[in-house]
């Protein structure tokens, strides 16, 4: 498969000078950014990388439906109960039931909260900005959500290729590996600046997240880090693509994953 003619270079875009995206805009903006990117997942040995990420992801889904959404439709259901039974209970007693107002107020809340969670879900399941308005503004917005839960971390990037340039099954892949990225930087780097680039070349799509954080020890980050990173990798390697990580403790972490377009023609 041949690509198409590369634009110039365009100047890097610092997403902490942007204005953010309005609350109708975006979904759940005000939870905190290891919140909106988390993507936990548990290892379980099968027989190649993308059924790993598969099973990783069924799993995570199951447990946050469970911990998430099921504890706050328990907390509703029995608030719901307590309503009915102080509304039975002021029918006989002839007292007002605007006494419940503030318990009704409260089941409003749930229900909110409910509602939000079922969002984050769906768009942990497949974000639907990949499919309203591409990879790379959907990259973009991550950053605009990071920077306004992190006003002090500047977020830069860059794009050297065009939308159409990057196969639709490539997308998803790519999206996750930055989430991932950001998600462990924004959590462990102690960073003031990351920088994202997405560019053509050499009939590869070529990706480099890089922080100017604390780094780590590759060596030592098996109860850190060592399962997002795991996950990274093999979702590059699910779309025929590696990935590689170049840091050290006071260095700063590197990122970098290769994708060849041509594994698509074949």
């Amino acid at each position: 498969m041949s690509s198409a003619k590369k634009k110039p270079q365009q100047k890097p875009n610092i997403h902490s000078l942007l204005p953010v995206l309005s609350s109708k805009q975006t979904l759940n903006t005000a939870t905190a950014p290891g919140d909106k990117i988390k993507h936990l997942v548990e290892y379980k040995s099968l027989s190649s990388p993308s059924a790993i990420t598969e099973e990783a992801e069924r799993k995570r889904l199951s447990r946050e439906l469970h911990d998430g959404l099921g504890q706050l439709l328990t907390t509703i259901g029995l608030q719901v109960n307590q309503c009915i039974n102080g509304f039975e209970g002021n029918q006989d007693s002839g007292q007002p039931i605007s006494k419940h107002k503030a318990s009704l107020e409260q089941l409003s809340l749930l229900v909110q909260e409910a509602i939000g969670e079922v969002r984050s879900l769906c768009c942990a399941i497949r974000p639907a900005i990949l499919d309203d308005l591409g990879i790379l503004a959907a990259i973009s917005w991550q950053c605009r959500q990071i920077s306004r839960a992190a006003p002090e971390l500047v977020m830069v990037t860059s794009f050297n290729i065009e939308e159409e340039q990057i196969p639709v099954a490539y997308r998803s892949a790519i999206y996750r590996i930055v989430q991932e990225s950001l998600n462990n930087a924004v959590k462990y780097a102690q960073a003031s600046r990351i920088r994202i680039s997405l560019r053509l070349e050499d009939e590869s799509i070529h990706l480099s997240i890089v922080d100017n954080g604390i780094g780590f020890d590759l060596s030592k980050i098996q109860q850190k880090l060592g399962i997002g990173l795991m996950s990274m990798r093999e979702r590059a390697a699910s779309i025929q693509g590696k990935l590689e990580i170049d840091t050290s403790s006071g260095t700063g972490v590197e990122i970098r994953a290769q994708f060849p377009i041509e594994a698509m023609a074949g």
